[in-house]
């Protein structure tokens, strides 16, 4: 398996440090789609992951604050569709939770974030938003420093289905380093997938919509990332 990492340069880290005393150490925009597999039917079964990671292969461990995720719900039929909540069970892990990517695939944290709500969607329409969540006491392993989440979901009250804002791999990539695949679970285990070759892989990437930071405006010199332009991996 291979994969390019895509990683700003020391100015570009600068700017993405924010006033609050954090650090974006991966963050990727929202260029290229939607993806809402999850609807009232398969909640109770369904997890969605992903991954990325943002060490050099020699980084430190390195501690982190929040991770913001760019959620997306979209309503497939004519009709509109009321708010609605899901609570969210959200896992932070080491590398992608299917642990076919990179890193083992272990929990890190978890917890559940209850009462989450979505909007009214008229129809055929669709909405994104965005979710951070803190992440008390967490450390990346040193190398890559890989990280990956999931969601699982509970006590789903919502017409319309529900996902991830989806980005380009390397166009859309400001820092860090994205995985081409994702990766879900239907509740017979864990696959990976992308939608479509790896030959056109910034376009056909399931790479979700997330922000990762760390405390400290100066925090991405203590692990290495501001020489690293292109790196490549294999597995």
């Amino acid at each position: 398996m291979i994969r390019t990492a895509i990683v700003s340069s020391v100015a570009a880290l600068t700017l993405v440090g924010s006033a609050m005393a954090s650090t974006v150490v991966f963050q990727n925009t929202w260029d290229n789609g939607i993806f809402t597999p999850v609807n009232s039917f398969n909640a109770g079964s369904t997890t969605l992951g992903d991954s990325g990671w943002v060490g050099t292969g020699s980084s430190p461990s390195l501690a982190v604050q929040d991770l913001t995720l760019g959620l997306a719900v979209a309503n497939f039929g004519q009709l509109p569709v009321s708010a609605g909540t899901t609570d969210l069970v959200f896992t932070f892990t080491d590398g992608d939770p299917s642990g076919f990517v990179f890193g083992s695939g272990a929990t890190l944290y978890s917890t559940i974030i209850r009462n989450v709500a979505l909007p009214s969607l008229n129809g055929g329409g669709a909405a994104g938003f965005d979710l951070t969540i803190p992440l008390p006491g967490v450390v990346l392993n040193s190398g890559f420093n890989n990280f990956g989440w999931s969601l699982g979901f509970a006590n789903y009250n919502y017409g319309a289905n529900f996902g991830f804002k989806n980005g380009t791999l390397f166009t859309g990539q400001v820092v860090g380093s994205a995985t081409w695949v994702a990766s879900q679970n239907n509740g017979s285990g864990f696959f990976t997938y992308a939608f479509g070759p790896f030959a056109q892989a910034d376009a056909t990437a399931a790479s979700w919509v997330a922000t990762l930071t760390v405390p400290g405006p100066a925090a991405a010199a203590s692990f290495g990332m501001l020489g690293l332009v292109a790196a490549r991996r294999r597995r």
